[in-house]
């Protein structure tokens, strides 16, 4: 019998797989890794994780899970133990009453955005985005049919928007808006004023907030703050939700373990997109993270949490002397987000090349002035972050 054919047709592709956009990020990065391969000494100042391990009773926790061989699958919306959990931390740290039935553990923040995005989007709505911003949050829209609109932020707000800002944008076919606070890549978060003006400015044009949390206590300045303090807990009357992740603070990157704080309105539909989409959050972890809010591991998050503020300050000093320009003050995350010397791409790519640094460039944050701006991470020991500014230095110095 002979093969079947499709007499020379090329596959069609969805519309959506042309609408999703590479990250530029990983393919710099592939660049630096082929470096690496060849002997050479790449310092990495561009992926957002984290270089210390999961705290050590965490990682004790997820052993001890497996080898109990909780494995098997949890309820769709998480395991109660962990959404009680996060209730109560909720109340110790920001002293606002969320009922553990509006928490819903996800695979990852990522799993989170997604859900909500698709609970909250119809087709052809519009959905107001920051920019800078995070590159992934536009897909998520697209996914659920949405369009992005991006609000312009700037350096003298500290790229935070303010609700002016979001409401001269606003059009009778925009529905919600997408918020990171603190944010990537900027490394600033917006005041609680800020915040409450936005939420209610949204609230009475019948619209959505989503509010990405998941650098919340990675902040250097002044203590951890949450959308939720100032408005309480989502309802119906207030359709707002919030995503955090166990993956920053906490140190659990690869274990893709996140949550979200949704009105109850939307639980079954969220609950429905959980059982299609990723059955449930992955088990073992969930486990792992109850030993997240044990005093000792909010003690070797707090040590670490130091050691960030340590390097940002360190950071912040030293790039403006090696020829790096900053125009905002990161208070929170592990980014910095500073103006390149000239276009970022062909900057990221001779700094990698000629300095063995690792840097990125704007593009994959920014519509607007992506070929202007670069981020760098501290998420590195304060030896290699000394040794790359001195290469940035050296390599700025020799143009």
């Amino acid at each position: 019998m002979a093969p079947l054919t499709n007499k020379g047709e090329e596959l069609k592709q969805s519309s959506l797989s042309n609408l999703v956009q590479p990250f530029h990020v990983m393919e710099l990065v592939k660049a630096a890794n082929a470096l690496q391969d060849q002997g050479k000494q790449v310092i990495h100042l561009s992926i957002g994780e984290p270089d210390f391990p999961m705290p050590e009773p965490v990682e004790q926790a997820l052993v001890r899970a497996v080898s109990e061989h909780k494995t098997r699958y949890t309820a769709a919306l998480g395991l109660p133990e962990l959404r009680e959990a996060i209730g109560r931390y909720y109340q110790s740290n920001f002293k606002v009453e969320i009922p553990a039935h509006q928490i819903v553990i996800t695979s990852g923040a990522s799993a989170a955005l997604m859900y909500a995005c698709l609970a909250l989007i119809n087709p052809a709505d519009h959905v107001l985005l920051t920019d800078p911003g995070y590159p992934c949050n536009k897909t998520f829209v697209q996914m659920a049919g949405g369009i992005p609109d991006f609000v312009q932020t700037h350096e003298a707000q500290n790229f935070q928007p303010s609700w002016a800002d979001l409401s001269a944008q606003w059009t009778r076919q925009t529905t919600g808006v997408l918020l990171a606070s603190p944010s990537n890549p900027t490394g600033t978060q917006l005041s609680a004023q800020a915040m409450q003006e936005i939420v209610h400015g949204v609230s009475t044009r019948g619209g959505f907030v989503i509010v990405d949390e998941i650098y919340q206590s990675l902040c250097y300045d002044h203590s951890a703050q949450s959308v939720l303090q100032v408005t309480g807990a989502p309802s119906e009357q207030l359709p707002l939700v919030v995503i955090n992740s166990f993956s920053k603070y906490f140190g659990m990157t690869g274990l893709r373990l996140g949550w979200m704080v949704v009105p109850e309105t939307i639980l079954p539909a969220i609950e429905r997109f959980a059982q299609n989409l990723s059955i449930c959050p992955n088990t073992p972890a969930q486990w792992a993270a109850l030993a997240c809010f044990a005093p000792e591991t909010l003690a070797i998050c707090e040590e670490r949490r130091q050691v960030f503020k340590a390097r940002r300050d360190f950071v912040v000093s030293a790039l403006p002397k090696a020829g790096i320009e900053l125009h905002s003050t990161p208070d929170s995350a592990f980014y910095v987000y500073a103006k390149s010397p000239y276009d970022s791409d062909r900057y990221c790519e001779e700094l990698l090349e000629k300095a063995l640094v690792c840097a990125v460039p704007g593009k994959d944050f920014s519509e607007f002035r992506g070929s202007e701006m670069m981020r760098l991470s501290y998420a590195n020991s304060m030896d290699n972050l000394e040794t790359a500014i001195e290469r940035i230095r050296i390599f700025n110095q020799g143009r």
